[in-house]
């Protein structure tokens, strides 16, 4: 799967979700009307797909911040 699931991810990762769906309609429509830019919001879509999986857009309880300290 692309995306991190919704119940994982904080505040930012979820501002991230809805770009990334945004950018995925905005590229259907602009492809549906034959523009170039499509190719654009298509991968501008699944980097901010991709980038759920970093940890700064993660839930991340106070076990999670222990461990990070400890390293």
């Amino acid at each position: 799967m692309m995306i991190k699931p919704w119940r994982h991810l904080n505040t930012r990762g979820k501002v991230l979700v809805v770009a990334c769906v945004t950018n995925v309609w905005v590229a259907v429509y602009l492809a549906y009307k034959g523009e170039w830019m499509c190719l654009f919001s298509a991968c501008m879509a699944a980097f901010c797909g991709i980038m759920t999986y970093d940890r700064r857009y993660q839930h991340q309880d106070a076990k999670d911040i222990n461990e990070g300290r400890n390293k």
